[in-house]
Protein backbone atom coordinates (compact mmCIF):
# COMPACT_ATOMS: atom_id res chain seq x y z
CA UNK A 1 0.00 0.00 0.00
CA UNK A 2 1.01 3.68 -0.36
CA UNK A 3 2.44 5.75 2.50
CA UNK A 4 5.08 7.86 3.80
CA UNK A 5 7.20 7.90 7.25
CA UNK A 6 9.94 9.87 8.63
CA UNK A 7 12.11 9.24 11.43
CA UNK A 8 15.02 11.58 12.91
CA UNK A 9 17.51 11.43 15.49
CA UNK A 10 20.37 13.30 16.35
CA UNK A 11 23.04 13.48 19.01
CA UNK A 12 25.85 16.65 19.15
CA UNK A 13 27.85 15.04 17.02
CA UNK A 14 25.09 13.81 13.61
CA UNK A 15 22.08 14.78 12.91
CA UNK A 16 19.79 11.48 10.91
CA UNK A 17 16.80 11.77 9.02
CA UNK A 18 15.08 8.89 7.07
CA UNK A 19 12.29 9.14 4.53
CA UNK A 20 10.23 6.32 3.62
CA UNK A 21 7.91 6.15 0.56
CA UNK A 22 5.55 3.48 -0.38
CA UNK A 23 3.70 2.79 -3.56
CA UNK A 24 1.51 -0.67 -4.47
CA UNK A 25 3.27 -3.66 -5.19
CA UNK A 26 2.77 -7.53 -4.90
CA UNK A 27 6.23 -8.00 -3.28
CA UNK A 28 8.53 -6.52 -1.08
CA UNK A 29 11.31 -4.14 -3.20
CA UNK A 30 13.64 -1.70 -1.28
CA UNK A 31 15.43 1.12 -3.09
CA UNK A 32 17.49 2.47 -0.79
CA UNK A 33 19.10 5.66 -1.46
CA UNK A 34 22.33 5.94 0.04
CA UNK A 35 25.31 8.48 0.05
CA UNK A 36 28.24 7.34 -0.96
CA UNK A 37 29.79 7.39 2.05
CA UNK A 38 26.79 5.33 3.92
CA UNK A 39 26.97 2.16 1.19
CA UNK A 40 28.58 0.03 3.98
CA UNK A 41 25.48 -0.03 6.39
CA UNK A 42 23.27 -0.93 3.08
CA UNK A 43 22.84 -4.52 3.55
CA UNK A 44 22.58 -4.18 7.47
CA UNK A 45 19.18 -1.69 6.37
CA UNK A 46 18.13 -4.20 4.09
CA UNK A 47 18.04 -6.77 6.74
CA UNK A 48 16.34 -4.67 9.46
CA UNK A 49 14.05 -3.57 6.36
CA UNK A 50 12.91 -6.96 5.72
CA UNK A 51 12.26 -8.04 9.07
CA UNK A 52 9.87 -5.00 9.79
CA UNK A 53 8.06 -4.94 5.70
CA UNK A 54 6.30 -7.56 4.05
CA UNK A 55 5.15 -5.61 0.61
CA UNK A 56 5.17 -2.88 -1.19
CA UNK A 57 7.70 -0.48 -2.99
CA UNK A 58 9.49 1.07 -0.27
CA UNK A 59 12.21 3.70 -0.87
CA UNK A 60 14.22 5.06 1.29
CA UNK A 61 16.23 8.46 1.38
CA UNK A 62 18.73 8.30 4.14
CA UNK A 63 20.37 12.18 5.05
CA UNK A 64 23.09 12.44 7.83
CA UNK A 65 23.98 15.86 8.90
CA UNK A 66 27.39 16.00 10.16
CA UNK A 67 27.37 18.50 13.47
CA UNK A 68 31.04 18.05 14.49
CA UNK A 69 33.22 18.47 11.55
CA UNK A 70 36.33 16.59 13.31
CA UNK A 71 34.01 13.86 12.35
CA UNK A 72 34.47 13.89 8.73
CA UNK A 73 37.02 15.22 6.35
CA UNK A 74 37.31 15.96 2.42
CA UNK A 75 39.50 16.23 0.00
CA UNK A 76 39.53 16.65 -3.60
CA UNK A 77 39.77 13.66 -6.01
CA UNK A 78 42.39 14.94 -8.41
CA UNK A 79 42.38 12.75 -10.75
CA UNK A 80 38.98 13.58 -11.49
CA UNK A 81 38.66 16.59 -11.77
CA UNK A 82 41.45 17.07 -14.14
CA UNK A 83 39.20 15.11 -16.16
CA UNK A 84 37.00 17.42 -15.84
CA UNK A 85 39.34 20.47 -16.75
CA UNK A 86 40.54 18.60 -19.78
CA UNK A 87 37.36 17.91 -21.35
CA UNK A 88 35.75 21.22 -19.91
CA UNK A 89 38.57 23.29 -21.47
CA UNK A 90 37.64 21.84 -24.50
CA UNK A 91 33.79 22.81 -24.96
CA UNK A 92 35.04 25.92 -23.44
CA UNK A 93 37.10 26.58 -26.78
CA UNK A 94 34.81 25.10 -29.20
CA UNK A 95 31.61 27.45 -28.38
CA UNK A 96 33.44 30.29 -26.39
CA UNK A 97 31.63 29.95 -23.32
CA UNK A 98 32.70 31.89 -19.69
CA UNK A 99 35.44 30.73 -17.80
CA UNK A 100 35.35 28.36 -15.42
CA UNK A 101 35.44 29.03 -11.54
CA UNK A 102 37.07 26.94 -9.02
CA UNK A 103 33.19 27.04 -7.16
CA UNK A 104 31.67 25.57 -10.19
CA UNK A 105 34.75 23.16 -10.40
CA UNK A 106 34.38 21.96 -6.99
CA UNK A 107 30.16 21.56 -7.29
CA UNK A 108 31.05 18.73 -10.10
CA UNK A 109 29.87 15.61 -9.22
CA UNK A 110 32.39 13.46 -6.87
CA UNK A 111 34.97 15.99 -7.17
CA UNK A 112 34.62 16.27 -3.22
CA UNK A 113 35.09 13.39 -1.14
CA UNK A 114 33.95 12.62 1.69
CA UNK A 115 35.90 10.50 3.80
CA UNK A 116 35.51 8.71 7.18
CA UNK A 117 37.87 8.46 9.37
CA UNK A 118 37.14 5.41 11.34
CA UNK A 119 33.41 3.24 11.92
CA UNK A 120 31.64 5.75 14.30
CA UNK A 121 29.51 3.12 16.86
CA UNK A 122 27.34 6.34 17.59
CA UNK A 123 26.63 7.31 13.90
CA UNK A 124 24.83 3.76 13.07
CA UNK A 125 22.90 4.27 16.26
CA UNK A 126 21.43 6.81 15.52
CA UNK A 127 20.80 5.63 11.79
CA UNK A 128 19.21 2.71 13.43
CA UNK A 129 17.20 4.40 15.19
CA UNK A 130 15.80 7.20 12.68
CA UNK A 131 14.99 4.22 10.27
CA UNK A 132 13.03 2.09 13.16
CA UNK A 133 11.22 5.42 13.67
CA UNK A 134 9.99 5.78 9.96
CA UNK A 135 9.60 2.67 9.48
CA UNK A 136 7.01 2.57 11.92
CA UNK A 137 5.56 5.85 10.75
CA UNK A 138 5.05 3.83 7.60
CA UNK A 139 3.55 1.15 9.04
CA UNK A 140 1.00 3.72 10.33
CA UNK A 141 0.43 5.28 7.65
CA UNK A 142 -0.15 2.27 5.43
CA UNK A 143 -2.31 0.65 8.23
CA UNK A 144 -4.43 3.89 7.91
CA UNK A 145 -5.13 3.60 3.89
CA UNK A 146 -6.39 0.28 5.11
CA UNK A 147 -9.03 1.57 6.75
CA UNK A 148 -10.10 3.05 3.83
CA UNK A 149 -9.52 -0.31 1.40
CA UNK A 150 -11.50 -2.01 3.92
CA UNK A 151 -14.69 0.25 3.57
CA UNK A 152 -13.97 -0.35 -0.33
CA UNK A 153 -13.86 -3.98 0.23
CA UNK A 154 -17.41 -3.96 2.19
CA UNK A 155 -19.03 -1.84 -0.55
CA UNK A 156 -17.95 -4.12 -3.31
CA UNK A 157 -18.85 -7.22 -0.94
CA UNK A 158 -22.53 -5.76 -0.95
CA UNK A 159 -22.58 -5.12 -4.29
CA UNK A 160 -22.18 -8.68 -5.31
CA UNK A 161 -24.47 -9.83 -3.21
CA UNK A 162 -27.23 -7.49 -4.54
CA UNK A 163 -26.14 -8.97 -7.96
CA UNK A 164 -26.44 -12.53 -6.27
CA UNK A 165 -29.86 -11.66 -5.27
CA UNK A 166 -30.74 -10.57 -9.07
CA UNK A 167 -29.45 -14.19 -10.26
CA UNK A 168 -31.02 -16.33 -6.84
CA UNK A 169 -34.58 -13.84 -8.34
CA UNK A 170 -34.69 -15.29 -12.28
CA UNK A 171 -33.22 -18.37 -11.43
CA UNK A 172 -36.55 -20.60 -11.10
CA UNK A 173 -37.71 -18.39 -14.38
CA UNK A 174 -34.63 -19.93 -15.92
CA UNK A 175 -35.82 -23.05 -15.73
CA UNK A 176 -39.64 -23.13 -16.32
CA UNK A 177 -38.47 -21.37 -19.31
CA UNK A 178 -35.53 -23.43 -20.79
CA UNK A 179 -38.13 -26.51 -20.07
CA UNK A 180 -41.12 -24.79 -21.79
CA UNK A 181 -38.70 -24.07 -24.70
CA UNK A 182 -37.56 -27.97 -24.85
CA UNK A 183 -40.89 -29.43 -24.92
CA UNK A 184 -42.02 -26.36 -27.70
CA UNK A 185 -39.44 -27.92 -29.12
CA UNK A 186 -40.18 -31.65 -29.20
CA UNK A 187 -43.79 -31.16 -29.95
CA UNK A 188 -42.40 -29.12 -33.57
CA UNK A 189 -40.45 -32.11 -34.59
CA UNK A 190 -42.63 -34.80 -33.24
CA UNK A 191 -45.02 -35.12 -35.97
CA UNK A 192 -41.68 -35.89 -38.66
CA UNK A 193 -39.58 -37.91 -35.88
CA UNK A 194 -40.76 -40.47 -33.46
CA UNK A 195 -40.04 -39.65 -29.61
CA UNK A 196 -40.17 -41.38 -26.40
CA UNK A 197 -41.42 -38.73 -24.26
CA UNK A 198 -39.83 -41.03 -20.96
CA UNK A 199 -36.77 -40.63 -21.95
CA UNK A 200 -37.36 -36.81 -23.03
CA UNK A 201 -38.33 -36.22 -19.86
CA UNK A 202 -35.06 -38.51 -18.59
CA UNK A 203 -32.94 -36.39 -20.59
CA UNK A 204 -34.72 -32.79 -19.66
CA UNK A 205 -34.18 -33.83 -15.99
CA UNK A 206 -30.85 -34.32 -16.28
CA UNK A 207 -29.75 -31.16 -18.63
CA UNK A 208 -31.51 -29.10 -16.02
CA UNK A 209 -29.43 -30.69 -13.01
CA UNK A 210 -26.68 -29.56 -15.01
CA UNK A 211 -27.80 -25.97 -15.12
CA UNK A 212 -28.40 -26.26 -11.20
CA UNK A 213 -26.21 -23.05 -9.96
CA UNK A 214 -27.59 -23.94 -6.15
CA UNK A 215 -24.08 -25.39 -4.85
CA UNK A 216 -22.46 -22.19 -6.66
CA UNK A 217 -24.25 -20.14 -4.76
CA UNK A 218 -23.95 -21.18 -1.43
CA UNK A 219 -20.11 -21.32 -2.12
CA UNK A 220 -19.92 -18.38 -3.32
CA UNK A 221 -21.87 -16.68 0.02
CA UNK A 222 -19.69 -18.89 2.39
CA UNK A 223 -16.99 -17.23 0.39
CA UNK A 224 -18.52 -13.61 1.02
CA UNK A 225 -18.42 -14.35 4.67
CA UNK A 226 -15.17 -15.63 4.68
CA UNK A 227 -13.55 -12.41 2.83
CA UNK A 228 -15.33 -10.36 5.60
CA UNK A 229 -13.85 -12.05 8.56
CA UNK A 230 -10.48 -11.93 7.34
CA UNK A 231 -10.43 -8.11 6.89
CA UNK A 232 -11.31 -7.62 10.09
CA UNK A 233 -8.52 -9.64 11.49
CA UNK A 234 -5.55 -7.59 11.41
CA UNK A 235 -3.05 -10.65 11.48
CA UNK A 236 -4.33 -12.15 8.10
CA UNK A 237 -2.58 -10.79 4.97
CA UNK A 238 -2.98 -9.73 1.41
CA UNK A 239 -2.47 -13.05 0.02
CA UNK A 240 -5.20 -14.97 1.91
CA UNK A 241 -7.36 -12.08 0.75
CA UNK A 242 -5.97 -12.62 -2.94
CA UNK A 243 -6.31 -16.32 -2.44
CA UNK A 244 -10.20 -15.96 -1.06
CA UNK A 245 -11.18 -13.65 -4.15
CA UNK A 246 -10.05 -16.30 -6.93
CA UNK A 247 -12.26 -18.65 -5.35
CA UNK A 248 -15.27 -16.11 -5.54
CA UNK A 249 -14.11 -16.10 -9.51
CA UNK A 250 -14.53 -19.38 -10.01
CA UNK A 251 -18.01 -19.57 -8.53
CA UNK A 252 -18.91 -16.60 -10.23
CA UNK A 253 -17.93 -18.38 -13.29
CA UNK A 254 -19.68 -21.23 -13.13
CA UNK A 255 -22.49 -19.48 -12.69
CA UNK A 256 -21.87 -17.34 -15.63
CA UNK A 257 -21.22 -20.89 -17.83
CA UNK A 258 -24.84 -22.23 -16.41
CA UNK A 259 -26.93 -19.12 -16.37
CA UNK A 260 -28.42 -19.41 -20.03
CA UNK A 261 -30.71 -16.06 -19.25
CA UNK A 262 -30.03 -12.56 -20.77
CA UNK A 263 -30.40 -11.00 -17.33
CA UNK A 264 -28.58 -13.54 -15.38
CA UNK A 265 -25.48 -12.78 -17.43
CA UNK A 266 -25.91 -9.29 -17.17
CA UNK A 267 -25.99 -9.76 -13.02
CA UNK A 268 -22.45 -12.23 -13.31
CA UNK A 269 -21.19 -9.20 -15.51
CA UNK A 270 -21.75 -7.21 -12.17
CA UNK A 271 -20.40 -9.39 -10.26
CA UNK A 272 -17.30 -10.00 -12.46
CA UNK A 273 -16.38 -6.53 -12.42
CA UNK A 274 -16.70 -5.90 -8.90
CA UNK A 275 -14.42 -8.53 -8.00
CA UNK A 276 -11.61 -7.21 -10.35
CA UNK A 277 -11.69 -4.36 -8.51
CA UNK A 278 -11.38 -6.28 -5.06
CA UNK A 279 -8.45 -8.27 -6.69
CA UNK A 280 -6.71 -5.23 -8.04
CA UNK A 281 -6.91 -4.08 -4.30
CA UNK A 282 -5.76 -7.34 -2.77
CA UNK A 283 -2.68 -7.50 -4.40
CA UNK A 284 -1.51 -4.40 -2.63
CA UNK A 285 -2.13 -5.61 0.94
CA UNK A 286 0.30 -5.78 3.13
Amino acid sequence: MTGYGMGVSHSENYKVTVEFKSLNSKYLELILKLPRTYMKYEHLLRNQLTKELERGKISMLLNVEVLNPTKRTLRINHILLDTYITDLKAIQTKYDLQPLTLEKLLDLPDVMIESVAEEDEEEWNLIKQATATASQALTKSRKEEGKALESDFLERLVAIETFLAEVEAFAPQRIEDIRNKMKNTLEEIKSRVEADLNRFEQELIFYIERLDINEEIVRLRQHLKYFREVIKNPSNSGKQLNFISQEMGREINTIGSKANHVSMQRAVVGMKEELEKIKEQTMNIV
